[in-house]
């Protein structure tokens, strides 16, 4: 993903719940960092919300997280970057 194209300068889903984080570092460092720091948090959020432990699994949070994941995953879908990782890793495993 490079910094220049239509989707780099934007954020889709302008209504959603992560739309002005994602915008942030989108403005800052640009698409290549930004991916990273989705993917990232996206890693984080679902963890917390699958551990028992944390307080994102509680029922009070959970709906925020989940949504917010759901957000991670929609941007990383509209800038052509879902699931990249697992494609690559199952091609290099054959």
């Amino acid at each position: 993903m490079t910094n220049d194209g239509p989707r780099a300068g934007s954020v889709p889903f302008a209504g959603s719940v992560e739309a002005s984080r994602i915008g942030f570092p989108l403005q800052r460092g640009g698409a290549a960092a930004t991916l990273e720091w989705v993917r990232r948090t996206l890693t984080i959020y679902r963890r917390a919300v699958l551990e028992r432990r944390q307080f994102a699994s509680d029922p009070q949070y959970r709906a925020r997280f989940v949504a917010s994941c759901l957000d991670f995953r929609r941007w990383l879908a509209a800038n052509g970057a879902y699931g990249i990782r697992r494609a690559a890793a199952s091609r290099s495993a054959s």
